[in-house]
């Protein structure tokens, strides 16, 4: 009994002493580690431009050949060419032109004429292969200080473009790099994300293309919201720069008609069947008929109106 108590004191004693040097005022505290930044791929479109320099608070560098730039949460990010600095936006995983001018309008002024800059410098001048930005234009571009909302825009990049070394000697048209710009824009929007409804009230509504030029011919069908299938379709592929075009009261000449689908450069039909999907910035609201539309002329090669 005697060797039990004294056991016990022991247990005791030793248990006390462990834990006198560790009461809650005195026991270290190790903080945890900050977790590391995420860090954020995004790509800037027109097509994929590369070549554009870039900065964030965090990021800098040039976008890729994908048009890529790497940023943080809720960083802000500044695009350049020289010493032409763009618009600041707040950096996302896609940004276009339109997102710098904070505009849903692909005619607004600022939106068309960056179009055309980052197309114009475009080293092998296709910009459907991509947009690289050159060192040679960078450095150009150097105390060069550019306003993309001015009446004289053509004449302040006159000698950048020309000097650049790149394919286009000149600035290319509004209509030229809307109709591309288009293309990107129905890429992004036409992505397996988007739903099409058929609500609205010329979903159905069909019409026939009436011969202007190159033997067009066909039908062109309203599927849904956002969907048109052009049908029994024949084009000699023998115009440049040429769309499917939308517009109202067939107004394609005007600022409000668009591009819709692939371009139609080089490439005979012959009762082909098409599916073409409306811009997301865009509505069957916006037109009641088709043009096969040659950009580069501003010429009809044939029309068709949405009838029931």
């Amino acid at each position: 009994m005697t060797v039990k108590l004294l056991i016990l004191t022991a247990l005791i004693t030793m248990l006390s002493a462990c834990g006198s040097d560790n009461t809650p005022e005195q026991a270290e505290v190790i903080p945890l580690p900050e977790p590391s930044p995420t860090v954020y791929t995004g790509q800037f479109l027109d097509s994929a431009v590369m070549g554009l320099n870039y900065k964030t608070s965090s990021q800098s560098g040039q976008t890729n050949v994908d048009g890529e730039f790497t940023f943080q949460d809720n960083e802000t990010i500044t695009f350049s060419i020289g010493d032409i600095e763009l618009p600041a936006v707040t950096a996302k995983l896609y940004l276009t032109p339109l997102d710098l001018f904070q505009s849903n309008d692909i005619n607004q002024i600022e939106v068309v004429n960056l179009l055309r800059l980052l197309q114009s410098l475009d080293n092998d001048g296709d910009s459907s292969n991509g947009i690289e930005i050159t060192e040679a234009a960078h450095q150009l571009a150097s105390a060069l200080n550019i306003d993309f909302a001015a009446d004289n825009f053509d004449q302040q990049v006159a000698d950048l473009i020309s000097q650049s070394g790149a394919f286009n000697q000149t600035l290319i048209s509004a209509n030229m790099a809307i109709a591309h710009f288009q293309l990107t824009l129905n890429e992004i929007n036409n992505s397996e994300l988007r739903q099409c409804t058929a609500e609205h009230s010329m979903v159905g509504y069909s019409g026939f293309f009436s011969t202007l030029a190159h033997n067009v011919s066909g039908k062109a069908t309203i599927i849904d919201d956002c969907t048109i299938e052009v049908s029994q379709f024949s084009y000699d592929g023998g115009g440049p720069d040429v769309f499917f075009y939308g517009a109202n009261d067939h107004q394609y000449a005007e600022n409000d008609a668009f591009a819709i689908g692939p371009q139609l450069n080089g490439q005979p039909f012959e009762n082909s069947s098409i599916t073409i999907k409306l811009p997301t910035n865009k509505s069957l609201d916006d037109l009641n008929g088709l043009s096969v539309w040659c950009v580069d002329f501003a010429a009809n090669f044939g029309q068709m109106e949405f009838t029931p």
